[in-house]
């Protein structure tokens, strides 16, 4: 399993710094969704990773999973905390970093809770969304995978 997280990662970075770049030329609010890095930490890699796991013969797939998707979700939300900082920082408007749209830029947002709690909360919130989400799928698609290797094994020993 070397390796596992290393493109995931990449593809992370890539939509962290690209949704900030996008959304501080002010593109669309739809272009800027479309470079979420919380739908690929919540759906996409789940299931990719699941894949990997399904196929290679661990031990625990399951525990294997849960555990490759909350330090998956905890390293991409680290890339996604300094530009928090910087939102609190610099008054940003995106509506992700207001205290309406669950960020730290807003009224009565002290400089603990706009560097430190807010950015920790979300991060804990979206480990816990990724593993009961993603988990959830990607269990799924072990136990489809586990299904039809068991199969296969069967088909090939009637023969």
């Amino acid at each position: 399993m070397k390796g596992l997280l290393k493109w995931p990662l990449i593809i992370a970075a890539f939509l962290v710094i690209t949704r900030v770049i996008l959304e501080r030329a002010g593109a669309p609010e739809t272009v800027n969704n479309l470079f979420s890095v919380v739908v690929f930490y919540v759906l996409v890699a789940p299931v990719y990773f699941a894949f990997r796991i399904g196929s290679s013969g661990v031990d625990r797939p399951y525990r294997t999973l849960l555990k490759t998707i909350a330090l998956f979700t905890a390293l991409a939300r680290s890339m996604v905390i300094p530009f928090y900082w910087l939102a609190y920082l610099y008054s940003w408007p995106q509506f992700r970093f207001s205290v309406k749209g669950g960020g730290n830029v807003g009224p009565g947002v002290t400089p603990f809770w706009g560097y430190v709690g807010i950015p920790l909360l979300a991060a804990i919130v979206w480990i816990i969304v990724s593993l009961v989400v993603g988990g959830g799928l990607g269990s799924i698609v072990i136990a489809l995978k586990r299904k039809s290797g068991k199969k296969l094994e069967g088909s090939v020993a009637a023969h």
